[in-house]
């Protein structure tokens, strides 16, 4: 299949790589010093059944944040400001918010994960102003994105004549409404913490952040990005405009229902727990359907489509230069077709639980298998590795770099999916093993280093491509 070209960097009035490439950065940084480094620290404490206080619960609701709003948060953000505009049609607006947009979130995520833990053991007046002072931060952090995303669609082409951005409007909508719902709750959350003498936040408030961050934007977005870009890049027909429309109202609807479950629940109505059931079936058979489509998609890897070689006078020469294409890529970045497709079986498996627990409550009021391994399928399983198998190929196209070595996006592939092995397996396991379970503590205590482990190799990986100054050059053709 011929390469599908992406826009020129610095043509057409775009805005380079280079003004999106710190966002990457941060990302990693916050990553390997901050949720996954957190993240090792709870699960190997807790495995040697370490003095887990208020100092551990409050690095749990710190970890959580850092993981989806600057980790993640940080990283989608910054690939979004620069495809997003190029979709749209039209360069980004007021470009140099960008860095004010980043400082200030950077600065929000760094000030909680320092304040948070210190707050619930000290009753320094500093930390909780501090607390404070990051859902502030973030806060205007968004105010700033808006500005850039409205004053961008302003100046775009009509919606009706960009036919790629009206597919996946509803998930960009969910998207940034869930992300600027996010930053405000959050703001609550941290007046809340800096209020109480343990420095933590409500729990309603938390899972309300959690919930918005990882189901109301990163996930959405995750799907947005993928229904447009894959069905480029394995040359076959996307989604139609309806089909893909009823799935993602679909979803936003079970999200709709699974928040105000949430919030019935702080006061222990009797409608919350049916309302967060139907919620979960919702998006759960929305997610499956989008997934396993996704999936299908992965698995035309390495052949031509019929209907693209039909077209082709030369098919046998097409498909051997494919082939050859397909090799060059493998040889160059790795098994990071393997880490997308893993990251979509994630995906897939968190759908099923997400239907499965909605069926259980609405017939039994019970939830078999707990929340939390939904939201590390998710986040270590979908999202990180996600990011781990799009860094190396799509970050390079983007800035004309390249990669340290194909061999640590093999680590990541093997990391990552260990990591989320053990940490979703030894959850659902604790019935069966029961706390006080060597194995348990064993499987739980390794997932947290193994995913600071999958952390440091991307970050060593892609580095060289986000530091590279060639970013105005012209650069190769690429499948997106």
């Amino acid at each position: 299949m011929p390469a599908i070209p992406l826009p020129m960097l610095g043509a057409t009035g775009h805005e380079p790589f280079s003004r999106v490439a710190p966002y990457l950065r941060s990302a990693l940084l916050i990553g390997v010093f901050g949720g996954f480094l957190f993240a090792a620290i709870l699960t190997t404490t807790a495995a040697f059944h370490a003095n887990t206080g208020l100092w551990w619960e409050a690095l749990v609701q710190a970890h959580g944040h850092l993981q989806l709003f600057g980790w993640a948060g940080l990283f989608v953000l910054g690939v979004a400001l620069h495809f997003l505009p190029r979709l749209r049609g039209a360069p980004l607006r007021w470009p140099q918010l960008a860095f004010w947009i980043l400082g200030l979130q950077a600065a929000g995520i760094a000030l909680r994960g320092i304040s948070q833990p210190l707050a619930a053991v000290s009753t320094s007046v500093l930390w909780r102003v501090m607390l404070v002072a990051s859902g502030v931060l973030e806060c205007l952090a968004f105010a700033l994105l808006l500005v850039c995303l409205v004053g961008t669609d302003v100046y775009a082409p009509p919606l009706p004549r960009r036919h790629a951005v009206r597919k996946i409007l509803p998930l960009l909508v969910t998207a940034f409404t869930s992300l600027g719902l996010a930053a405000g709750m959050n703001l609550v959350d941290t007046i809340q913490a800096a209020g109480t003498a343990t420095g933590l936040i409500p729990d309603v408030g938390d899972s309300l952040n959690v919930t918005l961050g990882l189901l109301g934007f990163l996930v959405p977005i995750g799907l947005a990005m993928s229904v447009q870009a894959l069905p480029m890049y394995a040359g076959l027909k996307s989604f139609s405009l309806p089909t893909l429309w009823i799935m993602s109202t679909m979803y936003v609807v079970g999200l709709l229902l699974y928040l105000l479950g949430i919030v019935g629940s702080s006061d222990s109505q009797v409608w919350s727990i049916p309302v967060m059931g139907l919620g979960w079936l919702c998006m759960g058979g929305a997610l499956l359907t989008l997934v396993l489509y996704l999936v299908a998609l992965m698995r035309t890897r390495g052949r031509i489509p019929a209907h693209i070689a039909r077209l082709s006078p030369r098919a046998e020469q097409m498909e051997r230069a494919y082939q050859v294409q397909i090799s060059d890529q493998r040889r160059e970045f790795g098994p990071f077709v393997a880490l997308i497709a893993s990251a979509y079986l994630w995906a897939a498996l968190a759908a099923v639980i997400l239907l499965f627990d909605g069926v259980s409550e609405l017939i039994a009021g019970t939830v078999p298998a707990p929340v939390d391994t939904i939201r590390h399928c998710l986040t270590i399983g979908f999202i990180s590795l996600l990011l781990a198998g799009i860094s190396p190929r799509l970050v390079t196209a983007f800035s004309g770099g390249s990669i340290a070595t194909a061999r640590l996006v093999t680590a990541t592939l093997w990391l990552g999916n260990l990591a989320a092995v053990l940490r979703v397996g030894s959850v659902l396991s604790l019935p069966l093993l029961g706390s006080e379970s060597i194995i348990y503590n064993v499987l739980f205590g390794l997932s947290g280093p193994l995913g600071l482990a999958l952390a440091t190799c991307l970050a060593i990986n892609i580095w060289p491509a986000l530091v590279v100054r060639r970013f105005g050059a012209a650069v190769r053709s690429a499948e997106i």
